[in-house]
């Protein structure tokens, strides 16, 4: 096979979709050792692989998603700003992805899934594929209710969509219908390897006590009165985010300087929002989930669904979350064993050889 590279591009909403792209560009690299990989993100560089050089990594956006001020709420109108700006230079971002596709020599592209992506392989001829569990067109499609300006951008992402060979489709999926095949895979996540307490040593936390992660995605913890931690002593708290007031049993712990899958490990509960990476990361890392509900996403009843069939998981209210009035929920969920999964998690090594062929045909 002629040496060619595979151009990935990623959503800019939350760490989620990258984390997954992630462990597939891995496994990829792997599989392909005579191929680069170009990738268009504005996700952190730490949270995607080094190999020699083999991957490039460019901080372009190429969505919009949905704007958020933190990981349990949306702003609407920031988003339909977002995204009419997007669209009043669609053909002249389109054009220029293109010419980038052809300067990389993209042999294929793979989305997950901004919606330029497949409009831009279009444009230059490259073969496109998809990864995802949800598409833009979906989400776009369930707000019009809310505002009728979300009907255009819909349209927009179905008709790049439908130019895409094939969607790759993870479990707890919503509807595709703009994908004229799909293929469904495994679970996307990377299982940390040691045991809890030699996870535990490797991030110097105590080897003793449950471990509670907070953890919403990217996106930055939601408003909480962690003042009320300290009503439970024997917890210790984990966060990555910065609290300017923090009790003595909250740790902040510097995200770069981290492996996330080890820290799932090191704990006994992640305090989260309903998320496809980590639902699947907890799943596969024996966490149980603390999930705070979240009524204005569409995506949040298929998720929930997912965590209430496989998962050791408990909801709270938001407006609870926010008091810090998470005892007594916290206390039940610690008192439960968590359930081992029986899901298979090679969805990463499935999807790095689907690609290793679409590249080669």
């Amino acid at each position: 096979m002629a040496t060619r590279s595979l151009a990935v591009y990623v959503s800019s909403h939350g760490f989620g979709h990258a984390t997954r792209i992630a462990e597939v560009v891995a496994r990829f690299l792997e599989r392909v050792p005579d191929c680069t990989v170009q990738l268009r993100s504005t996700a952190p560089h730490w949270l995607f692989p080094t190999r020699q050089g083999r991957l490039r990594l460019h901080a372009v956006a190429t969505d919009v998603g949905m704007a958020q001020p933190h990981g349990l709420a949306i702003d609407f109108a920031a988003t339909l700003a977002g995204l009419a700006k997007l669209e009043a230079c669609w053909d002249e971002r389109r054009a220029n992805e293109a010419q980038w596709l052809h300067e990389v020599g993209a042999g294929l592209v793979l989305g997950d899934v901004p919606p330029l992506a497949f409009a831009a392989a279009a444009q230059v001829g490259v073969p496109s594929v998809a990864l995802a569990n949800f598409s833009w067109d979906w989400i776009y499609g369930a707000y019009e209710a809310h505002d009728p300006r979300f009907a255009m951008h819909a349209k927009r992402a179905a008709a790049c969509y439908v130019t895409a060979r094939r969607l790759y489709r993870l479990p707890f999926h919503a509807p595709a219908p703009a994908f004229q095949t799909i293929v469904d895979v495994p679970l996307i996540a990377r299982r940390c390897t040691l045991s809890r307490q030699a996870a535990r040593r490797r991030l110097g936390l105590p080897s003793a006590g449950p471990i509670a992660l907070l953890s919403f995605g990217g996106f930055g913890s939601p408003a909480i009165d962690v003042s009320r931690f300290a009503e439970m002593p024997s917890v210790r708290f984990v966060t990555t985010d910065a609290c300017p007031r923090s009790p003595s049993n909250l740790t902040f712990l510097d995200r770069p300087r981290l492996d996330y899958a080890t820290l799932l490990r090191a704990s006994d509960v992640v305090l989260t929002k309903p998320g496809w990476g980590i639902l699947a990361a907890s799943l596969v890392n024996g966490v149980r989930v603390l999930y705070a509900t979240r009524d204005d996403f569409p995506e949040t009843p298929i998720l929930v669904r997912a965590l209430e069939t496989h998962a050791t998981a408990a909801p709270i209210a938001p407006e609870q979350l926010a008091r810090g009035d998470i005892r007594s929920a916290l206390e039940d969920l610690l008192a439960r064993p968590v359930a081992e999964t029986e899901l298979a998690a090679t969805g990463a090594s499935q999807v790095a050889e689907l690609l290793a062929e679409d590249l080669a045909a």
